[in-house]
């Protein structure tokens, strides 16, 4: 009975043992099945990194374009773009297909594994021709016959490495073989969108079900308007799940830059080159069969200067196996693969297995520079280029997103590619958000990636927001803009650099958007030499800014009280002397801190001078020498305003610039050393009249009644003056204004043909002021001045009404004269004198 006791439980234990191996490996093998809503929810999700909310689902991909110049294009796209002409065409339906890694014809005799369905496609469009820049797989196009899932084949794309199967790229690790299907068929959907420029973005939104994630791929045209394309992938850990998602992205390509679309040759059997700068490589246009290169030229490029962008790289041909961490061989088909450098799965942030990452700019990465100069090539001894980038190792927690991002761009020989980045840093040692008084450096700059071309820059213009005020800058700057003509040219991989100095101003909590930022956007305008391609490229930063305890805005504005007394308050006026200028001062704090203790000060700038008893603030009483205080304290959310009045005294052209002061303490603390001024200087440009000398109104009637003849001579005086005597003079010298009356003239005094004075006698006379007194002086053809001391000239208009008012005049009448209604001249003059 012990026997037969201890057999059982043995054999109990074999058959647990048994149970709970079968179900461990169950639980490994198990797909967690996924729908289409939970794809759609994920994509919702990675739209705050992806920055766009008007997805649309489309079911067939579209072409997306950037001018490059002429005839040419950058287009992109996920899946085929041609057909089996090599028409550019869109329709390619197998892109939200799931992906599987499968065997492909590479040249004539070769073959390498690759990777169907939804690949990213970038190309050159050449007047709706198809120009490809990637390895196309055969019959890739859209259309009878043709295999559209073969598009880019051999490209790995994105792939999430753990480090288990480092040379499995093309299906363990490869993202979009990885995207479960949910429904069997599909395992992605497609999206378009618009950017703020309303230019075509694309992306595909899978679920990465090896580690229970979501990703995200997306296609858009690069901001500045530059012809480059950049591939983005968001990967999505959600919130549900209750464990981290820990890989290490890297992405390859096979490139292909090949007009006729040939996948039996290996045409890009070229160089390829370190761009420096750790920022990523470039190649030439290929070969065709006959080692001949294509025409046109082209050129394609690698970089990494965006957010999320790619820490490593490394130039590599296509080994087969397809292990993209290795470079090739280096001395022949036969030679075993090159162990440095290699770019490799690696948690270590210290690793020195970088690729070429470090290599100067110019560095041929296709031979082995590390030796014998020899060709690194794969193991038929071809030189087929491509390439790998490579993101650090990350730990992603349930409920985080992550975001890797590369740029590719191409152009045609002789069209530059132009390409703007604008960065700032704030003051040592800080990072945002930012407050009032933080300074910031902003830095510009600008790269011509093209292929034997130069950019010309005509134009680089930035417009500081409202908040933000230049302090300095490398080219010259006003009105707090940059608006620079340097008419410069780049050559091929020559950039430019401009840097801009600000600071936070007080206005800058007031111009924030919704999250709290100031954005600062610049631009730039060139053209490829010889060509007629000029375009504009933008680039702008988003910087966040933390409101103040202090929180306040602090203004000053004028209006021309003479010329315009209910116009609207402004920054600045024109006005010539005389004019009187209101000036308006607002204050309002709306902060957690209060203002104590407040002083008003101002000192205006010579050329103009208070108006006495016009100082007011809310209305209360200031001082003509603008410095008073205001009061013990202020209250938070009141405008305290101050209103005073200035006469132009300035008598020369010049912009008269005044910028107002506030004295204060905070929180009951006295006045002390702090001070503000206001935000803008108010300005008043003296415009000076011309110097000019004019009898602006003359009178139009002197009347001296009617009377009775009674055969005896009389003088009368004039009953009243219709007009009045004005003159401008606007020179300060002296001058006098003379009239004069001619009896033997066309104008004498007469009536029906009979004049008035028939004996050579005096005529009109007028009461010529002579000093302190005034004579009866004749008038003749001479003229005789009003004022025998004349005047001085004044800017403003002069009013000599009442020299020619009512008794000022005298007329002769002779006792002989025949009745009738007697009219003459008389004329005036103005003359300057010494």
């Amino acid at each position: 009975m012990k026997t037969l006791k201890t057999i059982s439980k043995i054999l109990f234990a074999f058959f647990i043992n048994l149970v709970m191996f079968l179900m461990f490996g169950h639980t490994l093998t198990t797909v967690q099945a996924i729908s289409k809503q939970n794809i759609v929810d994920a994509g919702i999700a990675m739209q705050k990194y992806d920055g766009i909310s008007n997805w649309k689902e489309i079911t067939a991909n579209e072409i997306g374009k950037i001018p490059i110049g002429g005839n040419y294009s950058l287009g992109y796209t996920f899946g085929a773009a041609r057909d089996s002409n090599g028409k550019v065409v869109g329709g390619d339906t197998t892109v939200t297909k799931k992906s599987s890694a499968t065997t492909v014809k590479l040249g004539q005799n070769s073959t390498a594994p690759g990777i169907t369905n939804s690949k990213i496609n970038v190309f050159l469009d050449n007047d709706g021709k198809y120009y490809g820049i990637l390895h196309q797989g055969e019959d890739s196009f859209i259309g009878p016959g043709g295999k559209p899932q073969n598009a880019s084949d051999t490209s790995i794309d994105y792939a999430l490495n753990t480090g288990q199967g480092d040379s499995n790229f093309y299906s363990d690790n490869n993202l979009l073989a990885q995207f479960s299907a949910y429904d069997g068929t599909n395992s992605k959907i497609l999206y378009k969108s618009t950017d703020a420029n309303n230019r075509a973005v694309y992306k595909i939104v899978g679920y990465y079900y090896k580690q229970s994630i979501y990703a995200e791929i997306v296609l858009r045209p690069a901001p500045s308007g530059a012809p480059v394309v950049q591939r983005e992938l968001y990967v999505y850990n959600p919130s549900t799940n209750t464990s981290n998602a820990q890989f290490q992205t890297f992405y390859g390509e096979d490139t292909g830059l090949d007009p006729y679309n040939d996948p039996t040759q290996t045409v890009d059997n070229v160089p390829m080159y370190s761009i420096g700068n750790k920022s990523g490589l470039y190649l030439l246009s290929g070969i065709d069969a006959s080692g001949n290169a294509f025409d046109p030229a082209s050129k394609l490029f690698i970089t990494n200067d965006l957010n999320g962008g790619f820490k490593d790289f490394m130039g590599r041909v296509l080994t087969n196996p397809g292990n993209w961490g290795v470079k090739g061989k280096s001395g022949g088909s036969t030679a075993p693969a090159i162990g440095n450098p290699t770019l490799v799965f690696s948690s270590d942030p210290t690793s020195t297995q970088n690729g070429d990452t470090n290599t100067a700019a110019g560095t041929d990465l296709l031979t082995d520079y590390n030796g014998n100069k020899d060709k690194v090539v794969d193991g038929d001894g071809k030189q087929d280029s491509a390439y790998t980038l490579r993101w650090p190792y990350i730990t992603l927690t349930p409920g985080s997103i992550a975001g890797f991002s590369s740029n590719i761009g191409a152009t045609i020989e002789h069209y530059a590619i132009p390409t703007m980045k604008m960065t700032y840093t704030g003051p040592s040692g800080k990072s945002g958000p930012y407050t009032v008084g933080d300074n910031l450096t902003f830095t510009i700059k600008i790269r011509n990636d093209g292929y034997n071309s130069n950019w010309i820059i005509k134009q680089l213009l930035d417009n500081m927001p409202q908040g933000l005020t230049i302090t300095s800058a490398s080219t010259d700057f006003s009105n707090n803009s940059i608006d620079y003509t340097p008419q410069s040219p780049l050559g091929d991989g020559e950039e430019a650099i401009y840097t801009i100095k600000a600071q936070i101003n007080n206005t800058a909590p007031y111009n924030l958007d919704s999250d709290g930022n100031l954005t600062n956007k610049a631009s730039v305008t060139g053209y490829s030499q010889g060509l007629s391609d000029t375009r504009t490229l933008t680039d702008s930063v988003k910087i966040p800014v933390k409101a103040p305890a202090f929180k306040y805005r602090f203004t000053q504005q004028v209006r021309n009280n003479t010329t315009d007394p209910n116009g609207e308050f402004k920054s600045q006026v024109d006005a010539k002397p005389g004019d009187k200028i209101d000036y308006q001062v607002n204050f309002v704090s709306n902060g957690t801190s209060t203002v104590s203790s407040p002083y008003f000060y101002n000192v205006l700038p010579n050329g103009l001078k208070v108006v006495p008893n016009s100082v007011t603030w809310n209305n209360g009483t200031g001082t003509d020498d603008l410095y008073f205080p205001m009061g013990s304290s202020f209250t938070n959310n009141t405008t305290y305003t101050i209103n005073y009045q200035a006469e132009v005294t300035s008598q020369t052209e010049e912009s008269l610039s005044n910028t107002a002061t506030l004295l204060y303490g905070l929180n009951g603390s006295s006045t002390a050393n702090n001070r503000i001024n206001t935000e803008e200087p108010a300005i008043v440009n003296v415009k000076n009249s011309p110097k000019t000398a004019a009898i602006n109104d003359v009178p139009s009637k002197i009347s001296f009644g009617s009377i009775n003849s009674l055969d005896s001579e009389r003088m009368l005086k004039n009953v009243s003056t219709t007009g009045k005597l004005t003159v401008t003079h606007t020179q300060e010298t002296p001058f006098k204004v003379s009239v004069s009356y001619d009896n033997d003239g066309d104008g004498s005094m007469s009536s029906n043909g009979n004049k008035l004075v028939q004996d050579g006698g005096d005529t009109l006379l007028i009461s010529q002021k002579q000093g302190d007194s005034n004579i009866w002086q004749p008038l003749s053809s001479t003229p005789v001045p009003i004022d025998t001391n004349g005047f001085t000239g004044s800017p403003n208009d002069i009013d000599l009404t009442n020299y020619v008012a009512a008794n000022k005049w005298q007329l002769r009448v002779p006792g002989n004269s025949k009745a009738g209604q007697y009219n003459g001249t008389i004329t005036w003059s103005m003359t300057d004198t010494l």
